[in-house]
């Protein structure tokens, strides 16, 4: 069977997590996600959406990969963690969803700026990329 190519906006947001939730989720405990304050609100936002990670048949479809951000405030920054001049590095999930290639640049901003309204961070960091899926067709349930 041959795949479909849907055409989709991908949406990377990075989020810091509290280096607990990065231990509890490296030992299987994928939950604590659910109550760290850096990625719980992009979750809930996510899962609650009828926009972001719709898949038809599945609603609130996003990944997460576990990783480290490393990053030098500069003079007049207000980092939530670390100070000016000096390097840090903050455990961090990547969190990616997708959006419709048919939502239109002002929607998209404004799904965008509720995303960055609920990151923590100072200059939170968002990617967007438009991307093919490959879906397979869904067979019918008999």
């Amino acid at each position: 069977m041959t795949p479909t190519l849907r055409c989709v906006r991908r949406i990377t947001v990075h989020c810091p997590i509290r280096p607990e939730t990065l231990g509890a989720v490296a030992a299987g405990s994928v939950d604590a996600l659910a109550t760290d304050p850096g990625i719980a609100p992009l979750l809930a936002l996510i899962e609650s959406s009828t926009e972001f990670g719709d898949f038809g048949r599945y609603k609130g479809v996003c990944e997460i990969g576990l990783g480290l951000e490393a990053f030098t405030p500069q003079a007049g920054a207000s980092p939530t963690l670390g100070t000016a001049g000096r390097r840090s590095m903050s455990p961090t999930a990547t969190l990616t969803t997708y959006v419709s290639t048919e939502i239109d640049g002002a929607r998209l901003a404004a799904l965008v700026g509720v995303l960055a309204a609920r990151h923590p961070w100072e200059v939170p960091v968002i990617e967007i990329a438009d991307v093919r899926l490959a879906e397979r067709e869904v067979q019918a349930s008999v």
